[in-house]
């Protein structure tokens, strides 16, 4: 089932990629050169094949985009309230979908760190 799950939100984020890209009328081949990347790679990752790392996301978002990560990952366009005490808080009243979505992508954040170092 997680596997199923992790495959779910690949494809999500390839879809989101996918949106964000075509709003802005760019091509594959211009977003990849923005991110450093190659456009085949990014086809992959629009279809939800491959698993981006933490400099790609960044990548797409920082220089692709001009978003922030979160609006990547999630749609947030908001900043968070400056009183937001902890992830309890911020999860609380969201759809058991949200809520592990955020988890699992705190997870591969903090995976991601520690394999940088």
């Amino acid at each position: 089932m997680a596997r199923n799950t992790a495959r779910n939100a690949q494809v999500r984020l390839g879809e989101r990629i996918h949106d964000l890209r075509r709003a802005r009328d760019l091509t594959q081949e211009a977003l990849a050169l923005r991110c450093g990347i190659s456009q085949k790679y990014l086809s992959e990752l629009e279809r939800g094949e491959k698993t981006p790392s933490w400099e790609t996301l960044v990548a797409l978002a920082h220089r692709g985009f001009g978003i922030k990560l979160a609006a990547l990952m999630f749609g947030v366009d908001e900043e968070l309230e400056g009183d937001l005490v902890s992830l309890d808080e911020l999860l609380a009243g969201r759809p058991q979908e949200v809520r592990y979505d955020v988890l699992r992508a705190v997870r591969l954040i903090l995976r991601a760190g520690e394999s940088s170092k």
